[in-house]
Formats: structure tokens, sequence, C-alpha cells
């Protein structure tokens, strides 16, 4: 009877403190940040302030380095007034204030830290891995403090955006970055007074940047320390990239640089450069062409180009002069970090290209653009032919009944290549119908062709025989106006002349006739393989 007595008693309390009205005082941070909220007192250099979130009263807690000044309603100045260590009933009464509103709304209260880092003086509470909150200030911060660069060496507009990149690049490689400036430690003039410092605040993940010169004056190092506190004793991790003095952004992001120093700070896995390894290429005659299989060309001989591969790779070099190719060919095994020599004299050569498909018997069509009806091939497989101009060349095969096949190959300044390609089977309804479409397009179109080409000869025939006629008419005329004069009195010659005249016209007519005739069928030809053909 006497625990529930004393248990009521306590709710009644607890109630009745947590009600109590806190003075209203004009607070403004160290960083300039001002707001109004109730004033709860100060205790062990941490002060405690008060207000409605969400409708529920929240107490926040701020180291009392980080404030400027907090005033009351009537001018008092209250971040002096009270003493640091609580040793009066007053300071013990605000205590249990505190204690007893917090734990009523402990999923809302944040710590004082979390506030500082966030330039804020309405923060949400802090909340762990697993998105829980936590309330009390002694208990872990989980996300990780960058602090900004410290130097000399570039000019303190360089040094903020330096720190909004990185902070912007640390943020996107893990959002629980935080950012405070190295001026929120007053009285801290080293790096190690800033660790001590914001470890006694909660934190156990810090990154401090530093810019320094490098060897070269027109360079900067630009390194990043995290100090990273599992126990007692902080772990350091350091990392450092050497960029250019004058763009300095740029050389941050330029191969992914900045990205590999932070993820290799956070333990995260990055993908190592390859060691670079070099080639002299030397040839006779020079100012040939070199390149690598299934590559643009790189350089004109003599020339010296990096490779990062580890293998042995191809070599090719040409040269072209009056339509002639001059080539030659060598594998080469590159050494890390080391320049080899390759010496090679061109041949005159003609590349031929070798191409058999299994079944044999399918087109051969050049390029890689799809087949039409009017694509025109170059012969069927197996097929020999010459190339002269080194590089990539396309070709696509075709047979009735298997599917389509692009050959992609390297032209190289090699005698001979050989292609053997393997023809897939078709088993699609759809696709053998549009291939049996295609083959009657096409057949339709060849004798369409056929027929533009035969209408040639009867239009040529056709128009011989009109010359020739006209010929017989020109003749004809001249008879008869020979026959006109005087002196052609009626006798034998006469006769003769007039029956001549006779014989001309009839052949002139029929010559006319089969002329006709002979051009009129190859318009028809010439119109009906137009229509098939297109």
């Amino acid at each position: 009877m006497k625990k529930t007595a004393l248990f009521l008693m306590l709710f009644f309390v607890s109630a009745a403190l947590a009600e109590v009205q806190a003075p209203y005082a004009q607070v403004e941070l160290v960083s300039g940040t001002k707001q109004k909220a109730q004033f709860l007192g100060i205790a062990n250099d941490t002060v405690s302030l008060g207000g409605y979130i969400k409708n529920k009263f929240t107490v926040v807690k701020f180291p009392k380095s980080q404030f400027k000044s907090i005033v009351g309603e009537d001018g008092t100045d209250l971040l002096n007034l009270f003493p640091a260590k609580p040793d009066s009933t007053t300071a013990d009464t605000t205590a249990r204030i505190i204690d007893s509103a917090a734990s009523e709304t402990a999923d809302s209260t944040a710590t004082a830290d979390s506030a500082a880092i966030a330039d804020s003086s309405a923060q949400a509470p802090v909340a762990d891995a697993n998105g829980t909150p936590k309330a009390d200030s002694g208990t872990e911060i989980t996300h990780k403090l960058f602090l900004g660069f410290e130097t000399v060496v570039i000019p303190q507009h360089g040094i903020e955006r330096l720190d909004a990149f990185t902070f912007a690049l640390l943020q996107e490689l893990d959002s629980t970055f935080k950012k405070a400036n190295i001026e929120s430690a007053p009285g801290c003039s080293d790096r190690a007074c800033l660790q001590e410092f914001w470890k006694d605040r909660g934190e156990r993940d810090m990154f401090f940047g530093k810019v320094s010169h490098a060897k070269h004056p027109d360079s900067v190092v630009l390194e990043i320390t995290r100090a990273f506190y599992e126990e007692e004793l902080p772990t350091i991790y350091r990392s450092a990239i050497t960029v250019s003095r004058s763009n300095m952004l740029q050389d941050m992001t330029k191969d992914g640089s900045a990205t590999n120093l932070a993820k290799e700070l956070l333990g995260l896995p990055v993908q190592k450069k390859l060691p670079r390894s070099y080639i002299h290429v030397e040839t006779d005659p020079e100012s040939a062409t070199i390149s690598r299989p299934e590559k643009d060309a790189i350089c004109k001989s003599p020339c010296t180009f990096a490779v990062t591969d580890t293998g042995k790779i191809e070599i090719d070099a040409y040269w072209t002069v009056d339509q002639h190719l001059w080539g030659a060919q060598t594998f080469v095994r590159p050494l890390p970090g080391d320049t080899t020599k390759v010496s090679l004299k061109l041949k005159r050569i003609t590349p031929e290209i070798k191409i058999v498909s299994n079944p044999v018997g399918a087109e051969i069509f050049p390029g890689q653009g799809e087949i039409t009806r009017s694509s025109e091939s170059i012969g069927t497989t197996p097929q020999k032919f010459s190339l002269t101009t080194p590089g990539m060349a396309y070709m696509r095969l075709r047979k009735e009944g298997y599917r389509d096949t692009l050959v992609q190959f390297f032209v190289a300044p090699v005698p001979e290549i050989n292609l053997d390609i393997a023809l897939e089977h078709l088993t699609d309804f759809d696709e053998v119908r549009k291939q049996q479409d295609w083959q009657r397009e096409r057949n339709k179109a060849r004798i369409g062709k056929i027929l533009m080409g035969s209408s040639v000869a009867p239009a040529i025939i056709g128009a011989l025989f009109l010359y020739l006629a006209q010929q017989d008419y020109d003749e004809a005329e001249d008879i008869k106006d020979a026959l006109k004069m005087p002196s052609a009195a009626k006798g034998e010659n006469f006769n003769a002349k007039i029956k001549k005249n006779k014989d001309l016209v009839d052949s002139g007519d029929k010559k006319n006739i089969i002329g006709g005739s002979l051009v009129g069928a190859g318009a028809v030809l010439f119109g009906l393989g137009f229509f098939l053909t297109f």
C-alpha cells in the first residue's frame, strides 16, 4: 500500500514539474543562428532549452561553448548568470524538470552535438543505424563528421569551394555525413585538440582536410585524415592526391581521383588503375599507320603509345601508296611500367578474305545494312575476295531456312584472313514466312530487271527497221520526181522505174510495221520490268 501511494505521489509530482513554464529567452549560437526557446538552466557546461515540436514538449541540450548569448525577456544575461556546476536548490529543481520532460518525450529529444553540427536550433532527434531515435546526449552518434580543410596555400574562397565539393562527394558515398567548422571548437589550435573536443561530445568518426605544397610549385597536395574511435584511442587513416593548383576541382573529378580518395578512407572498394606500359613502334618506310585489331588508328610511325594490357597484344602497321597496300603485323607482350620497342619492315600485300559457311551456299551481301529485295550479293559461300583497306569490315550472310548472320571482322595487313561461320537454322514460323516473302519479292525484282534488259534489243532492232523503212521511202520519192520530167517518155526504162518505185514503197511499209512492232514490244517489256522491279 505504501509503495502504491509513493508511486502515485511521484507520478503527480513529475506531471506537475513537466508543466512548469520555464522563462522564455532569445538564444543566439556562435554560428549566428537565432531562436526563441524556454530556458531550462545550465548544468555541467550544458545548456538545456525546451519547446514544443509536433505538439510534444521537447528538451534539447547544447554545449555552453556553442552559445554567443542567451538573453531573457527582461534583458538578463542568462548565459553567464548560472554557475558551471549545479550547487543550489534551483539547479536541482531545473535538472528534475529536464529529466521529467525528457522521459516523457524521449523519442523527439535531440542531442546538443547534432544541433551544433547541423547549425540549427530545432534539430530532429539523432537516429542510430536502424533509424531508431536516440534521446540521451551520452549515447553514441552514428553519423560521420567532416570538419573541412585547413591551409594557408590557397585563398579562403578556394577553401570554401573545396569544402563544399568534398562534403557533397562524401554525402553521396555516405548520407550520414554532417559538416562542422573548425572554428566551432573555440580555443583549439591543432587537430589533437579538435579530436578531443568532438570526442567529448559523442563524436567517434571525424574527417579532417589539409591542403599543402607539392614538390612542383603549380600543384598542391590534398590530404584527408580520418580519426575513428572504436575504443578510447583513435585509429588514424590518411589518403592524399596531388592536383593542379589552378584547376584543383577539375583535377579532382578527372579519372575519379577524388572519389577514390574518399572511398579509401571509408573502406569502400576502389578500382585500382592498371599499371601503364609503353610500346614504341618504328617502321620501314616511316609514316605507316599503327593500329590494334578492332580499334581506330593510334598514331603514325615512329611513335610511342601507352597500354594497360598485361597479355600478348597484336600490333598492325600499314601504308597505302598508289592504291597498293604495304603492311606488317607482330605480337608484343608489354613490360609493366617499361617501354617495349618494335621495328617492322613493310611488305606489299593484298589481304584475301576467305569466307566459309556451314552449310555452304549462303549469299554474301556487303555492309551491315538490312538486306532488301534490291540488295545485290557478291557471291555465295565458300568465296574468296580481296580488300585493300585495313580496318573493320562487315558482311551479311543469308541462306533460305537459316537466320541472317552479320559477320564483323578486322582486315589486318596480312595475306590471308579465314572466316568460318556457322548458320543458325530458322524455327520461328513468322521469320520463315518473312524470308519466303523476301525471296518472292526478290524473284519478281530479278524478272523485272531481266525484262527491262530484254526490252533493249527489240527497241534497237525496231528502230533500225524504222530507219531502213525511211530510206526506202526516200529512194521511192526520188524515182517519183524523175518520172515527172518531160524527157522520160513512156518506154522500157520508164516502166522499170515505175516498178522499182512501187517495190520500194512496199518494202518501206513492211519495215515500218516490223520496226514499230519491235519498238512497241520493247516499251511493253520495259514498262512491265519497271513495275516488277520497283
